[in-house]
């Protein structure tokens, strides 16, 4: 089986209540609203592949970063699975830059992006998880499309 390992941070700014978002244009179905991250490269740990790939997508520097669950996509077709790990921060630092080379960067009201319809695929599912609700979900897919869902407590 393929694994391929991912992370994603949710950047929240506490006085204001809000939450640094990616309108991701890049990658055919990813596209939409959704926290910065990426993938986690050789020979380097999983937390710092985050705080890498945050300073790279964003300008800004991550301190204090939380583990908050692992979401997974399975590609049930070529047995590959997609792991992501999903990390939150409040504690943050730089010059945030207003777009990258997979989208704009923008702050948002934390009710707003919870509610708004043009988040990215699996977002509503990985809020389930940020929430607190569940400590992994994996998805699985056949033939490109969701089958069944597991959620772990």
């Amino acid at each position: 089986m393929e694994v391929v390992l991912m992370n994603m941070c949710m950047i929240h700014d506490l006085k204001d209540n809000k939450v640094l978002v990616l309108d991701k244009v890049k990658n055919e179905g990813w596209e939409g609203l959704t926290f910065p991250g990426g993938h986690v490269e050789r020979r380097e740990s999983l937390e710092s592949s985050c705080i890498r790939e945050i300073k790279e997508e964003t300008n800004l520097n991550i301190e204090n970063i939380k583990l908050k669950g692992i979401f997974q996509w399975y590609m049930l077709d070529c047995n590959k699975r997609l792991v992501g790990l999903l990390y939150y921060t409040n504690s943050y630092y730089g010059d945030l830059i207003s777009s990258n080379r997979e989208g704009n960067l923008s702050w948002m009201d934390l009710e707003t992006f919870l509610k708004i319809d043009n988040k990215s695929d699996s977002m509503d599912e990985i809020m389930k998880i940020y929430k607190g609700k569940y400590k992994e979900i994996i998805c699985y897919y056949k033939d490109d499309k969701l089958s069944n869902i597991d959620y772990i407590e």
